[in-house]
């Protein structure tokens, strides 16, 4: 499945770098042929596959009190494989240019927290780390830590990816935006209801499969908050959710 949707969203690159006008940033508009091509990925279970620690939780009992220490570690190991297609994605999307002849440039925003490591003097160990495990897997550049922007790297760099991808539009027009989570897509969505989450995808109806792409995520997300401990008896609880978005 996600290499299907990799091979769709290098379609729809290769469609919105001919289309100056076309950015996956609500808040870019106008004429944006000034500024150069960039595409904007989240980095676990979008381009790193973390199957590997979610198993050893589960193998280890792990309980929540444990697990920010747990997934350092992990991080640290640097070994995280890629999620299928997303090698062949990125790959393909650097060698595209728009009609001005620049070439498109990836930004990983990530939630990877950027925090102090007791056997490290890095500032931030983790940026480090997933940047050596990008280069492993064939995805370096040299400006790779100028292009991983880590939670916490800069004052103002929360959960919320808003503010990174301003910074990142300031300079750059964003034609894509991949990731697998709604939170990746839409400020203000962790503390939402079903039904509220869903209304706000709709009002970006358009985005969905040509500017935004979503990988599925079973496992862990904001979607977690949404439907509390009980998902069977949350759903029952939502009777306004959508199953389409309304057309005009």
């Amino acid at each position: 499945m996600t290499e299907t949707i990799y091979r769709a969203a290098l379609a729809s690159l290769s469609e919105g770098l001919a289309d100056p006008s076309w950015t996956a940033e609500p808040s870019q508009a106008g004429d944006l042929s000034a500024l150069p091509p960039a595409v904007v990925m989240d980095i676990d279970e979008s381009v790193l596959d973390n199957s590997e620690s979610e198993v050893r939780l589960l193998l280890q009992g792990t309980c929540f009190d444990a697990f920010p220490a747990s997934w350092d570690a992990w991080v640290a190991e640097r070994k995280a494989p890629a999620v299928p297609g997303a090698v062949e994605f990125i790959q393909s999307a650097r060698t595209l240019k728009d009609p001005a002849g620049r070439a498109v440039r990836i930004f990983f925003v990530t939630n990877r927290e950027c925090a102090r490591r007791p056997a490290s003097d890095a500032a931030c160990p983790q940026q480090e780390d997933t940047a050596a495990n990008l280069r492993s897997l064939g995805l370096g550049t040299d400006a790779l830590l100028d292009e991983l922007l880590v939670r916490g790297e800069r004052p103002g760099w929360d959960g919320e990816k808003l503010s990174r991808r301003q910074e990142i539009a300031r300079g750059y027009r964003i034609v894509l935006n991949i990731g697998d989570d709604l939170a990746d897509f839409l400020p203000d969505v962790r503390r939402q209801t079903v039904a509220e989450r869903d209304l706000a995808r709709c009002v970006r109806d358009a985005f969905w499969g040509r500017r935004w792409f979503m990988l599925p995520n079973p496992v862990y997300g904001s979607w977690l908050v949404a439907t509390g401990p009980d998902l069977t008896k949350s759903l029952a609880a939502e009777p306004d959710v959508l199953q389409t978005c309304p057309r005009p």
